[in-house]
């Protein structure tokens, strides 16, 4: 025969493990993909400004690029800051050709994008 004590304790395992469940089932962590180095290149090839600061910049210095180091990602960010993105045959480019980039991960239309372009 079951005791009252035996009783309150499966009652009180069941409403555990309910709840347990009950809180492990949300809905996940949306996640916000890694911003790829050939995904920051085309956002800069498609930009007007970078797109011109890199041909003015070319001009002076055909050996001029973009280069990207990005940082890890594995914090999931949804904003990328990058300084002194221009390099001039494999080194950092003069003060002056220098430039610098913000990507904003935009959640709604569910890609990267550029929201500031600084030389």
């Amino acid at each position: 025969m079951l005791t009252c004590n035996a009783v309150n304790k499966s009652a009180l395992f069941c409403a555990v493990v309910a709840a347990v469940l009950f809180f492990s089932c949300g809905s996940p962590k949306p996640t916000t993909p890694a911003l790829t180095p050939q995904t920051a290149a085309a956002l800069l090839q498609y930009n007007n400004k970078a797109k011109d600061w890199l041909t003015y910049v070319k001009k002076q210095n055909p050996a001029c690029e973009y280069k990207l180091d990005l940082p890890d990602q594995r914090s999931q960010p949804t904003s990328i800051d990058l300084d002194h993105i221009v390099s001039c045959g494999g080194r950092p480019s003069p003060k002056e050709f220098d430039a610098s980039v913000s990507f904003v991960y935009d959640k709604a239309a569910g890609r990267w994008m550029i929201t500031r372009f600084a030389s």
